[in-house]
């Protein structure tokens, strides 16, 4: 797995690349929106981009609606476009008619898996690409890809959203829930090392 950081201020764009590369991961860097695509177009072990906002040409919104349309394939098949983290200094209480807000505003819409502040929260990024990395796992070529990211980030959701409830009774329904699906997990674990032996 390699992530491609996307900034056109250098200096931002080489600090974000070796912070990345302490975190333990592969990474790689563009000085403009054209550069990471045409990256993207030959390269397919990039899985995350991390891209700037606000860049000269195409800017981290049009980067991410290109990369969506792009046709990657690995030996195991189609692969899917990379997750993003939009970063921006823009802050969303200024007016709302503000055109960078408004670009900003169109990345939630439009399903940008992250979006961070300037400057980044170090402990927050190595976090969040942690559990990107979840959904990009090491597969063999017999093994189907799974996007773990999602669910992961549902579950998050929900049970936050339980305890800013102060509901027991929903806790404890979750928890539940929560259990059979563990349990079914363990019995598909258990199937496979049947038949593997």
């Amino acid at each position: 797995m390699k992530i491609l950081v996307v900034d056109d201020v250098g200096y931002t764009c080489h600090f974000h690349t070796r912070l990345i590369e302490q975190f333990g991961y592969s990474a790689c860097s563009a000085n403009s929106g054209y550069e990471a695509l045409n990256m993207l177009k030959t390269d397919n072990d990039i899985s995350i981009v991390i891209t700037d906002l606000m860049m000269r040409g195409m800017d981290g919104v049009d980067l991410f609606m290109e990369s969506q349309n792009l046709e990657r394939f690995t030996d195991e098949g189609t692969q899917d476009p990379p997750q993003f983290i939009l970063m921006t200094a823009l802050r969303m209480q200024k007016n709302s008619k503000d055109k960078d807000i408004l670009r900003l505003k169109l990345a939630e819409e439009l399903g940008i898996s992250k979006i961070m502040f300037k400057p980044l929260d170090q402990e927050e990024l190595k976090q969040t690409l942690h559990e990107m990395a979840m959904g990009v796992p090491q597969i063999s070529s017999a093994d189907k890809a799974v996007d773990l990211y999602t669910p992961t980030q549902s579950v998050k959701d929900a049970v936050k959203g339980i305890i800013d409830s102060r509901n027991p009774g929903a806790a404890e329904q979750f928890m539940e829930c929560l259990s059979q699906e563990v349990a079914s997990l363990k019995e598909f674990l258990t199937a496979l090392e049947t038949v593997e032996s």
